[in-house]
């Protein structure tokens, strides 16, 4: 059988505003996002910081994959929207292979809180990531889409012992997905030291990371990862400045 060829996108949005992510009140622009997706054509993306309207309206994942001619689309709510009234935060799947056994787990929330510069309150919102299965034509992926706890608003190391339980789970996660068979994961982390957190992760034989070392905001800071199983071959990969705090992250693989 052919070897199957795979881009994998990721993306943190930020409710589709160009900008910075804390900015209230203004419109998304999803029609520049979808600009840059257009260019980029990936066969599987994973959202971070999409919103979901609850059925009031449609949601940016499925905006998105209806725009851009993707057959399959799946978004899950996170927490409130600190961008919009009316809206959460979703992590959102689009794909052009079906979705399948796609559920939603949810980090241990402590709760932190502090005063943004603005002199505005800030809570620590929920966090998590979505584990399912991508059925390909030469078989399943295993796929993780995730994002993590902004800590440095908080003033707070994400390796402090609160967090333990947090890279607990999602590591076994990782794992289990990749005993399975063949698995990705595309995680904004919020850190640019991943082998901090996911050292089991990254040991010899289990998975690898795409963006080894490459900033992937405009501030110059890594935040975003695509980590790939061992087994799974790299080929490119693509880390592109378009106008909101995180650039889109992408990598092509062959299975």
């Amino acid at each position: 059988m052919k070897p199957a060829l795979l881009k994998v996108g990721t993306w943190n949005i930020g409710g589709g505003i160009l900008g910075r992510s804390h900015q209230q009140g203004v419109n998304p622009s999803l029609d520049h996002y979808a600009s840059v997706l257009d260019k980029h054509r990936p066969d599987v993306l994973c959202l971070q910081e999409a919103h979901d309207y609850h059925d009031r309206r449609m949601n940016q994942t499925e905006w998105l994959a209806k725009h851009l001619g993707y057959p399959y689309f799946a978004s899950f709510p996170t927490s409130k929207s600190h961008m919009m009234e009316n809206a959460s935060l979703a992590l959102g799947i689009v794909s052009q292979f079906p979705i399948r056994d796609a559920v939603y787990k949810q980090f241990p929330n402590p709760r932190l809180q502090v005063v943004g510069p603005n002199g505005d309150d800030w809570t620590l919102h929920d966090k998590g990531y979505v584990v399912g299965r991508l059925d390909l034509d030469t078989g399943t992926l295993g796929l993780i889409n995730g994002h993590c706890f902004p800590l440095q608003h908080f003033d707070i190391s994400p390796t402090e012992p609160m967090f333990v339980q947090m890279w607990d789970m999602l590591t076994a996660d990782l794992l289990t997905a990749g005993w399975a068979g063949p698995a990705l994961a595309a995680v904004d982390l919020n850190y640019a030291r991943i082998e901090d957190l996911l050292a089991e992760v990254l040991r010899p034989a289990r998975y690898l990371n795409a963006f080894d070392s490459t900033p992937t905001t405009p501030q110059g800071v890594q935040k975003d990862y695509i980590l790939y199983k061992h087994s799974i071959r790299l080929l490119t990969t693509t880390v592109a400045a378009a106008g909101s705090d995180h650039s889109y992250c992408q990598a092509s693989f062959q299975l």
